[in-house]
């Protein structure tokens, strides 16, 4: 049996390769594949989520919505093409699927499959959390009918990666991720902590490369991800880590605890400050401030660490087990 999932993105090259990742693993029926500006702006995000449907051989049966073009309280943020490229698949040009579009939007898409699987939705979120906050400011029951919320995103106890303490998709819309995690959703905040320890290396690339023609597109995408890090130890395995954890927390080390998101100050915009909770030695933490004490009432799980089970391996793995048809 599989289980209804929508996957939330922002494509963006790793958003792709999670995609392919999500339908290799088998476990998921997706609903809908749904997208927010972020690595790009959002009307070439979802260009890139329509044709990445087409290049896996989904357009026919998952639904591309488009999101959210902006912040909900900011200006538009500069994109990550230095990451991603121009148009946020590197220096791919994919033909758009050949499906109508929707007029739904992802929020709408969200609260209506949330409806329909009241209890059984999961939703993974791979970009800014805009659209997810747009759909529990529509319909705050919204955070009561997902079954589990995972995103990526935020850095706990570690620096950020676009300011030295905010993760990308947390200062891109850090009111999003505040107004997410104190809706009461069932969440797991997958953050820099986590996917830093993942990485995809050019031994990795070579598997891929060698696996044929069906494995050429998903080999050019990481192969251009790959040379836009300097790090000898590769590329983070962000945005597919957060898929993986949807169905496996072993692939990281995970705690108890409160989010609270920096939204005021622009030296600290988007970090996200982690409040542990241990129930055997409980402890009021920001007891001084009522506002914040208030807000421990709602406790996710937060990813700390990598876990026991490889999730490189398993990535590689499972991708190899759903080529591309384009």
């Amino acid at each position: 049996m599989t289980a209804p999932i929508v996957l939330d993105s922002d494509p963006g090259i790793d958003d792709a390769v999670a995609l392919q990742y999500l339908l290799g693993t088998g476990l998921w029926d997706l609903k809908a594949y749904t997208t927010v500006g972020g690595n790009v702006p959002a009307s070439q995000t979802f260009r890139n989520g329509r044709a990445l449907a087409r290049a896996f051989g989904i357009d026919g049966d998952v639904p591309v919505h488009r999101g959210a073009g902006r912040p909900l309280t900011r200006l538009p943020y500069s994109a990550a093409g230095e990451f991603h490229g121009a148009e946020g698949l590197g220096a791919e040009r994919l033909p758009d699927a050949s499906v109508p579009e929707q007029t739904e939007t992802s929020a709408q898409a969200m609260l209506r499959l949330s409806r329909q699987y009241e209890g059984e939705l999961t939703v993974c979120a791979t970009g800014p959390l805009t659209n997810v906050a747009l759909a529990l400011t529509e319909d705050p029951d919204f955070a009561r009918r997902v079954k589990h919320l995972v995103f990526m995103g935020g850095a706990a106890e570690v620096p950020g990666n676009i300011t030295p303490v905010a993760e990308f998709n947390a200062w891109a819309d850090p009111d999003a991720v505040d107004l997410v995690v104190s809706s009461g959703i069932r969440y797991t905040m997958v953050g820099l902590d986590a996917t830093h320890g993942w990485r995809f290396t050019k031994d990795h690339l070579a598997v891929l490369e060698d696996a044929g023609e069906g494995m050429a597109l998903t080999a050019r995408l990481m192969r251009y991800y790959l040379e836009a890090y300097t790090e000898a130890a590769g590329s983070p395995l962000h945005d597919p880590l957060a898929v993986g954890v949807c169905a496996d927390e072993s692939f990281v080390t995970a705690a108890d605890g409160t989010v609270v998101v920096e939204c005021a100050s622009e030296l600290t915009r988007g970090k996200t400050v982690f409040i542990p909770y241990d129930s055997d030695y409980p402890r009021a933490y920001y007891a001084e401030s009522p506002l914040v004490a208030a807000r421990t009432a709602h406790r996710g799980r937060v990813a700390l660490g990598t876990g026991p089970r490889d999730f490189t391996a398993d990535f590689v793995t499972t991708l190899l087990k759903r080529p591309g048809v384009a």
